[in-house]
């Protein structure tokens, strides 16, 4: 997930398009994050770098695997999919709504992250999937990169309201 700012009206990315999927023009796409706000809008965007986003009305989707396959409105070939590059998004208004010490990572990009003795480590870039677990990127105040595993051991609380990250993190660790 990139750095960026997302005004209401900007699509934000939630999934990458990785090709075909059967003959009858499906689409596979990685998600991002869990992909349960996909799965739950009709209302796709169409997103390519430096391209305007484009409206793609989603028929159906489904989990597949570690993806998601979905049939798009106006794509019924297995070429008209493939020839789909880029990335699926949706408006923040349209992510469905998070239950109780639930956060989108959309949510925290930018969010300031301090240790629990109140020292300010740097600020969210970006949050990857390792495989095992997620990781903060952190533009540190030192200007180093640092990566901070996305579990309860090492982040002790998310506050929406003050945009910040608490982690049990040490000045010393970058």
């Amino acid at each position: 997930m990139e750095d960026t700012k997302n005004s209401a009206a900007e699509p934000i990315a939630l999934g990458a398009l990785c090709g075909a999927y059967g003959l009858r023009g499906w689409v596979r796409v990685l998600p991002f994050q869990d992909g349960d706000a996909l799965l739950d809008s009709k209302n796709w965007f169409h997103l390519t770098l430096g391209g305007e986003p484009q409206p793609m009305a989603m028929e159906s989707a489904k989990f597949h695997g570690k993806g998601i396959v979905a049939k798009l409105k106006g794509i019924d070939t297995p070429e008209a999919a493939a020839a789909l590059k880029g990335a699926v998004g949706l408006l923040r208004e349209d992510f469905p709504d998070l239950g109780e010490n639930e956060v989108y990572w959309v949510d925290i990009i930018g969010a300031k992250v301090v240790n629990t003795k109140g020292e300010e480590i740097g600020t969210v870039r970006s949050i990857t999937d390792n495989g095992a677990h997620d990781v903060l990127e952190v533009n540190g105040v030192k200007g180093k990169m640092i990566l901070i595993p996305l579990v309860p051991e090492y982040v002790e609380l998310v506050d929406m309201e003050k945009k910040e990250v608490t982690v049990d993190w040490s000045l010393d660790w970058d």
